[in-house]
């Protein structure tokens, strides 16, 4: 074999593995392309879907409040009938009081006039 004929398939073969290395970094980067479109579109439906999440999360956080402000206003309502019947509560029993007290008198009253109406005997 010549030397000129080694050269020739020397420069042949470094033609096709240069061909062969340029088609397979195009692969290499049309692949690497794919992937992060693939990882580009993954993370942005999880980060819409964190996004939605939110936003419910947010209403609710809202519907809780106004349901706990509704809740909070009808315990002061309750605590304000149970203060008023604790109230007329006592205030019978003052009125049960004061009605034996003047039970107890009026008999105590009724028992002098009976006795100064039947006098000495």
């Amino acid at each position: 074999m010549s030397l000129s004929r080694l050269l020739k398939d020397h420069q042949a073969k470094q033609a096709s593995q240069t061909r062969e290395t340029e088609q397979l970094r195009k692969e290499a980067v049309h692949s690497v392309g794919q992937f992060t479109d693939a990882v580009a579109d993954t993370l942005s439906n999880r980060v819409s879907q964190i996004f939605v999440h939110q936003k419910d999360l947010e209403q609710e956080a809202r519907a809780l409040s106004t349901q706990s402000a509704r809740y909070a206003k009808q315990t002061a309502q309750w605590l304000s009938l149970v203060e008023n019947f604790e109230s007329s509560l006592k205030e019978l029993g003052d009125v049960q009081n004061w009605v034996q007290v003047i039970e107890k008198d009026m008999a105590q009253v009724t028992a002098a006039l009976e006795s100064s109406s039947q006098g000495p005997h």
